[in-house]
C-alpha cells in the first residue's frame, strides 16, 4: 500500500505540473488519450494474466515441479513479439493508427506523430512489464511492486528537466525509462533467483479447458474495454481540451478507489471466500454488510463534499499557469459525476466479491453484460444530445441500474445475503451526508467570500461537524467505530 500511495502522490504531482506547463489543449488531449487507451489495453491483458494464465501455470507447477514454466515462456515470447509489433506499427504509420483509434483531426495527429510513435513503444513495454510482474508475484517475489513508484518518479524528473523545451513528450521519455529498468531487473531476477530457463517452452501444457477459460474470461473484458474506449473515442472528436479536462478530474476521482477501496475490498474477498467455502452464509452476510458500510462511511462524505465544492477543489489544485478558468470549469463538470462513480465502486466491488467467493462468475455474466451493453447503447445517444459531460453521468446512471440488475442475481443465487438491506443502508448514509452538507452549503452561499483554500477549509469543518452529529443520531458513527476497532 505504501508503494501505491507513493505512486499516486507523485502521479498527482505530474498532473499538477502538466496543468501548469501546458493547460488543457490539443497536445495534452493526444497525450492523455494515449495514456488512457494504453491503460484500458493493459487492464484487459492483466486480467487475462491474473484470471487464466497464472492460475493454470500454478496448477501445472503443482502437478510437476516447474511444470508451468514452459507455458509461462510461451506467453513471455508472445508479449515480446507483441511489443515488437506494436513498436513497428507505431513508427511505420502513427498518423493512420491515430486516425483509426480516435476522432482527432489529421493536422493534430500529424503534429503529434512523434508522441504517438513513442506511445506505441511504451504500450508494448508496459504489457511486458505487467506480465513479468505477475510471474514474479506467482513465485512470491512481491518486491516487484516496490518498483511501481518509478512509473511516476522518472516521468516527473524528465518533465522537470525537459518539459519546458521538449513538451509533454518528456513524460513519455520518463515512462520508457521506468519500464525499461523494470523489464531488465525482472528478467535478471527470473534468471538469478529462480534459475529460469528461457529455452524451455512449448504448448504441451495447453488444453481445451485453458482455451475455453481464456475465451470466456476475456469475453466480459472485451465488453468492458469497448465500454471504456467508446466514450473516449467520441470525446476526442469534440472541442479541444475535453480529454485533458476529463483526465485531470480522474486524477482526483480515481485516487480513493486505488488507495483505499480496492485495498479494503481485496482483503474482504479473502474473508468472503473462506466463509463461502465453509458454507457459513450468515458470516458471509455479516462480512458483506459490515465491510460495505465501512467503505461507504468513508467514501460518501468525500463524494458528497467534492460534488458540491468541485469548482473550488479544481481551482485550488490546478488553476495556475497555462490552466485557464475555462479548463477549470470543464474539469469541475467532469469531477462531479466521476465522484458519483467513485462512490458506486464501493458496493459494486463488494457485490463482485460475493459472486467470486460463491463461484458464480459464469452465472453472473448475463447480468454483467446487460449493464455494460446498456451503457454502450446509451452513451453515444446521450453524448450526441447533451455533449461531453453526458458520458460520466450516463456511466453513473448505468451503475445505479446495475445495482438493481444485480438484485435479480442475488435473489436467485445468494438469497442468504441481505441485498436490499445493503442498499437501504447505503441510501441512509447518502441521506445523512446530504443533510450534513446543508449548513456548509449555506456558508458557501451566504458566508464571506474567500479564496478556494479558506472556502474549502471552513466549509469542510462545518460539514464534518454536522456529519458527526447526524451520524451519531443515525447510529452510523457507532457502527463505524466498532468496525474500525475490529479491523485495527
Amino acid at each position: 500500500m505504501g508503494a501505491t500511495l507513493a505512486w499516486k502522490l507523485v502521479s498527482f504531482a505530474n498532473a499538477l505540473l502538466i496543468a501548469l506547463y501546458f493547460g488543457a489543449g490539443k497536445t495534452t488531449d493526444v497525450y492523455f488519450y494515449l495514456i488512457m487507451i494504453m491503460g484500458f489495453g493493459l487492464t484487459f491483458l492483466q486480467r487475462m494474466n491474473a484470471a487464466v494464465i497464472i492460475p493454470e501455470a500454478m496448477a501445472q507447477d503443482t502437478q510437476t515441479p516447474n511444470g508451468g514454466r514452459a507455458l509461462l515462456n510461451v506467453f513471455l515470447y508472445f508479449y515480446i513479439l507483441l511489443a515488437v509489433l506494436l513498436t513497428a506499427a507505431g513508427f511505420c504509420c502513427p498518423v493512420a493508427l491515430g486516425k483509426l483509434l480516435s476522432r482527432f483531426d489529421l493536422a493534430q495527429l500529424t503534429a503529434e506523430r512523434g508522441l504517438i510513435s513513442l506511445g506505441f513503444l511504451l504500450f508494448g513495454l508496459q504489457l511486458l512489464v505487467a506480465y513479468l510482474t505477475a510471474v514474479l508475484e506467482m513465485y512470491r517475489r512481491f518486491t516487484a511492486a516496490l518498483f511501481t513508484p518509478l512509473n511516476a518518479l522518472l516521468p516527473l524528473v524528465c518533465l522537470l528537466c525537459w518539459g519546458r523545451t521538449c513538451g509533454v513528450v518528456s513524460m513519455i521519455y520518463g515512462f520508457l525509462a521506468a519500464n525499461a529498468v523494470q523489464a531488465t531487473v525482472f528478467l535478471c531476477v527470473l534468471k538469478k533467483e529462480l534459475h529460469w530457463s528461457f529455452t524451455a517452452w512449448g504448448t504441451s501444457g495447453w488444453h481445451k479447458k485453458l482455451t475455453a477459460n481464456l475465451v470466456s474470461n476475456q469475453a466480459i473484458e472485451l465488453a468492458n474495454i469497448i465500454s471504456s474506449v467508446l466514450p473516449l473515442y467520441l470525446l476526442s472528436g469534440l472541442s479541444a481540451g475535453m480529454v485533458s479536462a476529463l483526465n485531470y478530474a480522474r486524477q482526483l476521482a480515481d485516487s480513493p478507489t486505488e488507495i483505499f477501496t480496492l485495498r479494503v475490498t481485496n482483503v474482504s474477498k479473502i474473508q468472503l471466500t473462506e466463509s463461502a467455502a465453509q458454507k457459513n452464509w450468515p458470516q458471509l452476510n455479516r462480512d458483506f454488510l459490515t465491510t460495505q458500510h465501512f467503505v461507504l462511511f468513508l467514501l460518501t462524505p468525500l463524494a458528497v463534499f467534492t460534488c458540491f465544492y468541485a469548482p473550488e477543489i479544481i481551482s485550488l489544485f490546478f488553476e495556475r499557469g497555462n490552466f485557464t478558468q475555462q479548463d477549470a470549469h470543464s474539469a469541475a463538470n467532469f469531477l462531479r459525476p466521476l465522484m458519483a462513480m467513485m462512490w458506486f465502486m464501493g458496493p459494486i466491488l463488494m457485490q463482485n466479491n460475493v459472486v467470486a467467493a460463491g463461484r458464480k462468475v459464469k452465472e453472473s455474466l448475463p447480468y454483467a453484460l446487460t449493464g455494460i451493453i446498456l451503457f454502450i447503447v446509451l452513451v453515444p445517444v446521450t453524448m450526441q444530445i447533451f455533449g461531453a459531460y453526458a458520458y460520466p453521468y450516463t456511466q453513473a446512471g448505468c451503475c445505479m441500474a446495475s445495482l438493481f440488475i444485480n438484485y435479480l442475481l442475488f435473489k436467485k443465487h445468494f438469497p442468504q445475503v441481505e441485498y436490499i438491506y445493503s442498499l437501504r443502508a447505503a441510501a441512509r448514509l447518502t441521506a445523512v451526508n446530504i443533510l450534513a452538507l446543508f449548513p456548509s452549503a449555506l456558508y458557501a452561499f451566504f458566508g464571506p467570500r474567500a479564496n478556494a483554500f479558506f472556502t474549502l477549509l471552513f466549509g469542510g469543518l462545518i460539514f464534518l461537524a454536522s456529519l458527526w452529529f447526524l451520524s451519531k443520531k443515525s447510529g452510523d458513527w457507532t457502527l463505524f467505530t466498532r468496525q474500525f476497532k475490529n479491523r485495527f
